[in-house]
């Protein structure tokens, strides 16, 4: 199985090649458009393993949530290709890419979503899946969803938690708080900086891949969640008083 897999949801882009059983990853080098590099990562990625576009079985791409401009460029990349190559695609969600940095259990995943609101869903790791194309299903993830960190409400049933989006600041009268003060005290935190990464989508884009879930191209479109991509001047304002 021949896989290539493209995160560009978050600043920490990544591209993850799966040949054979053998995965390959390359991670952007930062500057403010890390998404622009995803194309020339692609490159190095097939270059090194003596691979042409059309040698591979399946595009995947991160749908979202995730930044509005990265989602977009990942979408229309693995787009591009596929129709280049006449390749099937398969779209993932950051939040349950995210997820497969937990171990087994129930995880809350949750993302920084910017303009003080996060991205969060809990999603039930169902065990360690390998890149081998396992029908074993790895994860399975809620509804997504975005909400102001003073609204969330950790699920009683939680065993641990991940992601950037626990480190928001909540705004509270006692002082400053972050998401993740209002964790149960039952529910471990994995890591407060983790993003999604490509390498993660391998194991579930051969799950999906094996399971005929994989789609033709112009079926492909971003998870946005919302549809606001930034706080009106007033709400800026508004924002700023309340701290």
């Amino acid at each position: 199985m021949r896989l290539l897999a493209l995160e560009t949801a978050t600043a920490d882009c990544s591209v993850a090649l799966l040949v054979d059983g053998r995965v390959q990853s390359v991670a952007s080098v930062g500057g403010e458009r890390p998404s622009e590099q995803v194309p020339d990562l692609i490159r190095q990625l097939l270059a090194e393993a003596g691979l042409g576009v059309t040698q591979l079985d399946a595009v995947a791409f991160d749908a979202g949530p995730g930044a509005f401009t990265g989602i977009r460029i990942g979408c229309g990349l693995a787009q591009g290709l596929a129709l280049g190559a006449d390749l099937p695609l398969i779209g993932l969600s950051s939040l349950m890419v995210l997820a497969m940095q937990a171990p087994a259990g129930r995880v809350v995943s949750m993302l920084d979503a910017r303009m003080g609101e996060v991205y969060w869903a809990p999603v039930l790791r169902r065990g360690e899946a390998g890149v081998d194309g396992d029908a074993r299903e790895a994860a399975w993830l809620d509804d997504p969803r975005v909400v102001a960190p003073g609204d969330w409400v950790c699920p009683s049933e939680a065993d641990c938690a991940i992601g950037d989006g626990l480190n928001v600041a909540v705004l509270t009268d006692e002082g400053s708080a972050r998401v993740a003060d209002r964790l149960l005290p039952s529910v471990r935190v994995l890591s407060m900086h983790a993003r999604p990464q490509a390498s993660d989508m391998l194991p579930l884009a051969a799950q999906r891949l094996l399971a005929g879930e994989a789609f033709a191209p112009e079926l492909a479109s971003p998870l946005y969640v919302r549809d606001k991509v930034a706080l009106t001047a007033a709400e800026q304002l508004a924002r700023r008083a309340a701290r």
